[in-house]
Formats: C-alpha cells, structure tokens, sequence
C-alpha cells in the first residue's frame, strides 16, 4: 500500500524501512509511551517487513491519536517517499470495535477512524487536511 510508484531494491529498502521503523518508536518514546513485547506496552509497530514500503503501527494508547503526533508521523514520510504508514487502533480490554484507523502518506492522511466507538475526549478529533477513508 503506497501511493508511489518509487520502486527499490531489496538493498535499498531494508535499510530504509528500517530506519523508519525505529524513527517510528523514537517518536512515540519521545511521548513517553513504551513499547514493551513482553508486557504492558502503548503501542507497538510491527518488526516484519514483507517488502512492502509501509509500516504497520498498533496503538494500545488513544493519546497518541492527538494531531501533533499523527502530524509528527505523516512529517517522518518527507524524508521517506514512497513509504506509507498504517495507525490502527486496538480497542481497550477486549471491547468490541470495528477495524479502524489512520493511513499515512507522503503529505497525506486519511481519516478512517470510527468516532462513535472513541470514548468522548477522542470523538472530536480532527486533522487539518485530512480526507475520510
């Protein structure tokens, strides 16, 4: 899933899906959120590339849903065209919520959160530029 037609290598693009991949985690650790395999963790981005210039990102915590850090990671894709990233949201002690979440790409994001299943402080959400999934 990406909105380019920017094609790499396979040497090209480790280096570069990598090197996103951990700007990723730097950015929500900069929040104070932890990334934990074993434990409690806020979020986690997922550590298999399938050759696909896209990271794919779960959020355990909906803070990290506020504007400036969805801006902060559609940011990161300047210096990555061609690469998109993927914000679903796990819902909270096993509620029961559709699939949903946030695509980004290079100057883009697209808004495919469902407010109704949000507790209310996330229902008003907004992200200027945004268009709905």
């Amino acid at each position: 899933m990406t909105n380019s037609r920017i094609r790499f290598s396979r040497e090209e693009f480790v280096p570069l899906w990598t090197a996103l991949r951990e700007r990723i985690i730097a950015c929500f650790e900069s929040t104070g959120k932890i990334i934990d395999p074993f434990g409690r963790r806020d979020f986690w981005v997922v550590d298999e590339d399938l050759g696909v210039a896209l990271v794919e990102v779960e959020i355990m915590t909906l803070d990290l849903l506020d504007p400036p850090v969805i801006y902060a990671l559609r940011d990161l894709l300047q210096e990555y065209p061609g690469f998109a990233i993927t914000v679903s949201v796990v819902p909270p002690g096993g509620a029961k919520w559709p699939g949903m979440g946030i695509s980004l790409f290079q100057g883009e994001i697209i808004d495919g959160l469902k407010r109704s299943f949000l507790p209310p402080p996330y229902r008003n959400l907004h992200y200027l530029g945004s268009r709905p999934e």
